[in-house]
């Protein structure tokens, strides 16, 4: 990697720009991870729980609905609805973001809000398909895949999520071989004697 500053790359080469901000990323998420694993011991589901819940009052407030919430909490849409059901505290705390994100003009525009483009290459990295992280966003697919084309560094950091995302999966296994019938040519045995003369 360069010494250069990642942005002065973005305009110059923008594969290289955005390899170097995914493996930062990436590199965020794996301290979180360590910072999760050394607190272990002595962080209790309920705080886990906790911290899950403030990650989607946050997204709520960057004007992401209920899938992008899910998604940057690292939990199910189920599971989010449930918390609301249960939780009317949490449930008033994400509604009251959303207005706060609503009378604040905050909209969930990828193009436009790094939080919410971190939310999207996040989702990518953790597996999530092109088009299901644009629709966790709110984008609708034909305008993901416009933006996409239409932003080179954005085309570039998508390119680099799921490169990422590929280099990290298992490798996948042989398609099992295939059960039935095939047709076989037999050649008649060479015999080791001459034939008799008729």
């Amino acid at each position: 990697m360069s010494d250069r500053p990642v942005g002065d790359m973005a305009a110059e080469r923008p594969d290289a720009w955005a390899e170097a901000v995914v493996a930062g990323l990436e590199a965020a998420r794996a301290a979180e991870r360590a910072l999760a694993e050394a607190l272990r011991p002595a962080m209790s589901l309920k705080e886990e729980k906790a911290q899950r819940r403030a990650e989607a009052v946050r997204a709520a407030a960057m004007g992401l609905g209920p899938e992008g919430c899910a998604s940057a909490a690292g939990v199910s849409t189920r599971l989010l609805a449930s918390w609301r059901a249960e939780d009317p505290v949490f449930d008033a705390a994400l509604s009251a973001a959303r207005s706060l994100a609503y009378v604040h003009d905050v909209v969930p525009d990828v193009a436009a809000n790094p939080a919410v483009l971190r939310v999207a290459l996040d989702a990518i990295l953790s597996g999530v398909p092109f088009v299901s992280a644009g629709a966790l966003v709110g984008a609708k697919r034909d305008a993901f895949y416009r933006l996409r084309r239409g932003n080179p560094r954005l085309g570039a950091l998508f390119g680099a999520a799921q490169n990422a995302r590929r280099r990290t999966m298992p490798a996948r296994k042989k398609k099992a071989e295939l059960k039935g019938y095939r047709l076989v040519r037999i050649d008649a045995p060479k015999s080791s004697r001459a034939d008799p003369v008729r």
